[in-house]
């Protein structure tokens, strides 16, 4: 776990390296939590191997070095513990609950306020076990708990289109082929070319027409989220 900058005078200056003696060569890159951390283990002995996904959190296990007593400068092999991020933490739980609140008081103390007395007496508690994850096994739902409709309470809904049409100058449909310019790509076709366009609801009829399609199109699209929102009930 991250040292506080604040305890950084508190551990040797070797600290690195009996770190890493202790989690590598005594624990072999395995936790050595064996209900430390007030778990029961498979087996006895935690599973977590450094560098791999750890079996109950899921995430890359980072092999840590514990304090059993919660003391930096006590450095003995029988006071440290290889433990995974999960068992160090619910080792140092209680501790750091303890921590926090001496340091909440502290802080209402210089700021001149009363507070609450700091939790000095508090033992050590553990905080709730993980769920294990689910591993690809398929969740089952009994019929019971599905949201099924009730046939008699649903109302069949109405059909509603909406297009956009191409119109001539005396508001005929045009269907001939255009240019971007709206003139006819084919003079003999007889199209006169396009004027403008039309936006037109299969159950309100015309909704809009402008010179520009782009005119159109927000009050079509807008109508649709209309009908959507309040379906039409289907005529019989």
């Amino acid at each position: 776990m991250p040292i506080r900058p604040e305890n950084l005078h508190r551990y040797p200056r070797d600290w690195n390296e009996i770190s890493a003696r202790i989690r590598f060569v005594r624990a072999g890159g395995r936790c050595e939590c064996t209900g430390h951390c007030g778990l029961t283990h498979p087996g006895g002995r935690c599973p977590a191997v450094h560098e791999e996904i750890h079996p109950d959190t899921g995430s890359v296990v980072g092999l840590t070095t514990a304090h059993l007593d919660h003391t930096p400068e006590d450095v003995r092999e029988t006071n440290l513990l290889a433990a995974c991020q999960l068992c160090h933490l619910r080792i140092d739980h209680g501790h750091h609950r303890v921590t926090r609140s001496l340091t909440l008081a502290a802080r209402a103390a210089a700021a001149g306020q009363l507070g609450l007395l700091p939790e000095t007496t508090l033992v050590r508690t553990e905080p709730p076990t993980p769920p294990r994850p689910n591993r690809g096994r398929a969740r089952t739902t009994t019929l019971h708990q599905l949201p099924f409709p009730d046939p008699e309470q649903e109302q069949p809904v109405a059909r509603i289109t909406i297009t956009i049409e191409s119109l001539h100058a005396d508001d005929t449909v045009c269907e001939h082929d255009l240019r971007p310019s709206g003139k006819p790509r084919d003079p003999a076709s007889g199209c006169t070319g396009r004027t403008g366009f039309r936006a037109t609801c299969s159950h309100c009829g015309v909704i809009s027409s402008a010179y520009l399609r782009l005119l159109v199109e927000p009050e079509a699209r807008a109508h649709r989220n209309g009908h959507k929102a309040a379906p039409v009930p289907a005529t019989s």
